[in-house]
């Protein structure tokens, strides 16, 4: 049976890293046929070979998008028609159930996106198929800095909790020296200064602890270089339906601290990384909200800048038990590798098709 998948492919935005599922399918013989959807300004990736191989898609076929509920469509053509969808949240916003229930399935990356998906008026079936990590560039390597390194990776959004960290560390750090906050983003419109000004509750600008802010665009192959420079990757989210980049980060051994809500608590636990306590759930900052309606009157966590401060302090502190943790979370990583997750997408697949007979 053939596949068709429609969904953001030239591009680094979370929805596109789902292209590997097909790409991987395709190198193992299955006929996929590939519709790129939204902006191009990422061409080069592993698998990138694979897109042009499949002109048409040939009935029967299996239907599969990738998006948020309103940008997934039924093929009337299709055989089965699945969504690839993902929400940070306590639940799913109410106005997107009709969408979904167009679709015979929605697969979610998490156990925690398959709890937000569980409603009552959803009639479709929910899958868990997690996202992965590519191992042939995500290789671990000898960090080159001698400065206990903290890395954040992530889109420059409320969401991600940067107000916390960087509250957090300029308070916990100030006269420290010897550690340092690496922060990886793409948020090109603003200064590195401003950046970091946007998010200070108080001005710290004259005694800051160190700083330093990439917010420049790079390739899928650059990425693992600031990975590798870390001793600990940190992202007190207020919601992750998967957060790829802590997996990433694992995957070169290094271990995480994040929050206790959200898809990462699928992978980051006590053995391998530092889950920060979550003691109250609060509504999303308006200016999020005008970004994202979707987001109104929904639930996330609300990590307290007292606790991210202690466990930043403590991972600091006991650096024998920040290798331990490294090793474990290399360990876990290799779970995810997207060979590894393709096999659970190729096994679902399978089992669609003998249903369907």
């Amino acid at each position: 049976m053939h596949i068709q998948y429609t969904g953001p492919i030239f591009n680094s935005s979370g929805y596109a890293k789902i292209k590997f599922f097909f790409t991987h399918l395709s190198k193992r013989g299955y006929a996929v046929k590939f519709n790129h959807i939204g902006n191009k300004d990422d061409l080069k990736f592993n698998g990138i070979e694979e897109i042009d191989k499949v002109k048409e898609v040939s009935k029967p076929y299996i239907n599969v998008m990738s998006g948020i509920a309103p940008q997934l469509r039924r093929d009337e053509n299709a055989s089965y028609n699945i969504g690839y969808s993902m929400f940070e949240a306590n639940t799913i916003p109410e106005n997107w159930i009709n969408f979904y229930n167009e679709l015979d399935e929605i697969w979610v990356p998490s156990t925690f996106c398959a709890k937000t998906f569980n409603r009552k008026d959803l009639k479709c079936i929910v899958k868990v198929i997690p996202l992965g990590f590519d191992d042939k560039i995500f290789i671990p390597k000898t960090k080159q800095n001698n400065i206990f390194t903290f890395l954040a990776v992530g889109k420059w959004i409320d969401r991600k909790g940067w107000d916390l960290l960087i509250n957090a560390y300029t308070s916990e750090f100030v006269g420290d020296n010897d550690v340092r906050l690496c922060i990886k983003t793409d948020e090109q419109s603003k200064s590195k200064e401003d950046l970091i000004k946007e998010y200070l509750t108080n001005d710290k600008t004259s005694f800051m602890p160190r700083i330093m802010v990439n917010n420049q665009r790079v390739s899928e192959a650059t990425l693992p270089l600031f990975y590798q420079e870390a001793d600990c990757f940190i992202l007190p989210s207020r919601g992750e339906a998967f957060c790829l980049p802590a997996l990433e980060a694992m995957a070169l051994g290094v271990p995480v601290i994040t929050s206790d809500f959200g898809g990462q608590t699928d992978f980051v636990n006590q053995d391998n990384g530092w889950l920060i306590p979550i003691r109250m759930l609060k509504h999303l900052s308006e200016r999020l909200c005008k970004i994202n309606s979707a987001y109104n009157n929904l639930w996330f966590a609300e990590p307290s800048v007292k606790d991210i401060r202690q466990i930043m302090r403590y991972v600091y502190q006991h650096k024998n038990e920040v290798t331990q943790k490294s090793k474990i979370a290399f360990e876990m990583a290799q779970k995810y590798t997207w060979d590894k997750v393709t096999n659970i997408v190729q096994n679902r697949l399978k089992e669609i098709e003998v249903a369907l007979k």
